[in-house]
């Protein structure tokens, strides 16, 4: 496709503002209607493995089937040929702005105020989503955009699991962002709408602390805080209402979390007043101050404007010696959990890309790891497609529509990787070596260039002194080798747990 090109003899392309694995979005103008429109387009020459077409289709129906504010608007769906091959291609809103993961980058922490209003938004548009029966499953601050308004769109429904349907990839498979994925999504043990919560919990997060509940550089390290940890505390300049709808967001159980988007956002809303929803009612604030917030709402985390009081020290237990055959016994199941251990750190670290999605370890939408089900317990694996999220381009556009393959179970393609080049360019060129920048300056380098498929994956960098946040240490393929423009570049860049920002989009 290229610039100038018509489709279903309306749509005429401009130029392209988000590539990923699975397609390319383009900005393009609706001849008949005379309006701008974001036009989605699969890519040629897909593996048929992963049944390409029918989550694309089921994308489309997804998207339609959803209605609200929050949610993007759908025109179109169709094919036509392209000389030997077909072209599917998708029409949708076309929403101006950016997305929370650039917003974060850009002002690291967002104020109560702002979070709570954006996490009100967000839930009632997956509110929307769980009355059409839908859950996200991947809900991060990539999949968040922020138009021009200052107003909320949830996109990307890539990873999206209908209810009572059968899934797109093996029943086996775990799907979502790491530093933001529920423990029944963990666990395989039934995901619904009330995972999607525990997601938006997180985003909304990072957005008061500037960095994810649990964040390490280890996606095991990840994966066993979302199941066992509790969140390090938040800044004490956040409110005790604010914490607390966190705080019951971010719950183990699902039963423990707010029962549906609605009453979240409603929450959410109130917060900031100094007022909470009275429980069960949606929308309601009456009465009900910081101090009648029930205790699953409780912030366990928060970190209170005065020192806290030390309890009394409760009277020393002597315990009696263990005997030999117990001593044992322990030393046993010690030894069995550090090989544990372990095992989950090698498979992280070493096991080949496979699946056709998973779990993005990292700060947003990093390289992905695959979560396999088992008994209860995590067992990363690597994936081979990055969750790529929509970002904002030269002109602070963002299109609804994600067409990366994000690792999904779904039907889905992923986030998008946005793009500065006014056209796409056919062939191949020689790849820069775009070592030393920072992931979205090599962004923008390469797009100009014409390479319209970069990825950013974070890596484990050491050196003295430390390399900047966000900066670029390694690309695959190296610089000076020809390949196609619409080939994958995988950026490696060090990552600075101090600064919390991500380096993705």
């Amino acid at each position: 496709m290229d610039s100038g090109t018509l489709i279903a003899g309306r749509y005429r392309l401009d130029r392209i503002i988000a590539s990923g694995g699975m397609g390319a979005v383009w900005r393009a103008e609706d001849g008949r209607l005379e309006r701008t429109v974001a036009v989605k387009v699969l890519h040629a020459g897909l593996d048929g493995s992963q049944r390409p077409r029918e989550r694309f289709e089921s994308e489309a129906k997804i998207l339609a089937k959803l209605k609200g504010p929050g949610c993007v608007e759908v025109y179109d769906f169709g094919e036509q040929q392209d000389g030997d091959r077909t072209v599917l291609f998708l029409v949708m809103e076309l929403v101006e702005g950016m997305s929370l993961a650039e917003l974060l980058h850009r002002e690291e922490r967002l104020d109560p105020a702002r979070t709570m209003r954006f996490m009100a938004e967000a839930a009632e548009a997956l509110a929307a989503a769980h009355r059409a029966g839908v859950v996200h499953r991947d809900i991060k601050p990539g999949n968040i955009l922020i138009d021009t308004d200052d107003r909320v769109k949830v996109v990307d429904f890539g990873i999206s699991l209908f209810a009572n349907r059968s899934r797109l990839t093996p029943s086996g498979d775990v799907l979502g962002t790491a530093p933001y994925v529920s423990p029944e999504q963990l666990r395989d043990k039934g995901v619904t709408g009330s995972s999607d919560l525990y997601s938006l919990g997180a985003v909304a997060y990072e957005c008061l602390a500037g960095t994810p509940p649990f964040n390490a550089e280890d996606p095991a390290a990840v994966i066993h805080g979302h199941l066992y940890s509790e969140p390090p505390a938040l800044p004490g300049d956040v409110p005790v209402e604010v914490a607390g709808i966190v705080s019951r967001s971010l719950q183990k159980t699902p039963e423990a979390r707010w029962e549906s988007g609605e009453i979240l956002a409603a929450a959410a809303r109130a917060a900031t007043t100094g007022q909470h929803p009275v429980e069960g009612t949606v929308g309601s604030s009456a009465n009900a101050t910081a101090a009648d917030v029930p205790a699953t709402a409780r912030p366990p985390f928060l970190s209170p404007a005065e020192p806290p009081v030390t309890p009394p020290a409760r009277p020393a237990t002597v315990e009696p010696p263990e005997d030999g055959p117990r001593k044992r016994r322990r030393m046993v199941l010690v030894g069995i959990a550090v090989a544990a251990v372990l095992t989950v750190f090698a498979v992280v670290a070493w096991s080949p890309w496979t699946g056709d999605g998973g779990v993005s370890a990292g700060d947003d939408t990093s390289a992905t790891t695959e979560v396999a089900a088992t008994t209860g317990e995590p067992s990363p694996t690597a994936s081979n497609e990055p969750s790529e999220t929509p970002s904002e381009t030269p002109t602070d556009e963002a299109t609804t529509a994600d067409s990366g393959e994000d690792g999904d179970a779904g039907e889905d393609t992923g986030g998008e990787e946005d793009t500065n080049n006014d056209t796409v360019k056919e062939g191949s060129g020689e790849v820069p070596d775009v070592k030393g920048k920072t992931t979205f300056e090599a962004r923008d380098y390469l797009n100009e260039l014409g390479f319209s498929n970069v990825v950013a994956t974070s890596g484990m960098w050491y050196g003295y002194p430390e390399p900047e946040h966000c900066q670029v240490m390694s690309q695959t393929p190296n610089a000076g080798e020809t390949i196609d423009y619409t080939e994958r570049i995988d950026l490696s860049y060090h990552y600075r747990d101090s600064v919390g920002t991500t380096c993705e989009w």
